[in-house]
């Protein structure tokens, strides 16, 4: 009969998919992310390639953006109530500012001399 190997080191930390993608998507720093499950940045970054095949960065970057997409919502109907949230996105998406640039004095008139032929003014 052979002999059962046992497995050496430490037992993986469970990692909750659902947790972890919650906490991907309100935009959680990395760590605040390793702070909740109570392991190391490196435990995640070792999940994250086992989970789903890809670098942590990557599979944040994909998570992270629905919950930008939910903050954006959000801030869109409150622009509809508050004029704070109206004056942000018209800064943000438009391209308006408080302090526009100055408006320029025109230049000169260009003064323009019309000579008749026999040499006098006109």
């Amino acid at each position: 009969m052979a002999e059962e190997k046992k497995k050496t080191g430490r037992p993986r930390i469970e990692i909750d998919k659902r947790q972890f993608e919650q906490l991907c998507g309100i935009q959680a720093t990395e760590e605040e992310i390793y702070g909740w499950f109570k392991c190391s940045s490196e435990t995640i970054r070792r999940w994250c390639r086992r989970e789903y095949g890809e670098p942590f960065c990557e599979v944040y970057k994909k998570l992270s953006s629905s919950g930008k997409i939910s903050l954006r919502r959000n801030l869109f109907h409150q622009a509809e109530k508050s004029t704070a949230a109206a004056i942000f996105l018209a800064k943000q998406h438009l391209g308006m500012r408080d302090n526009p640039d100055e408006v320029k004095a025109p230049a000169e008139p260009i003064r323009i001399v019309i000579e008749k032929p026999d040499g006098g003014d006109a």
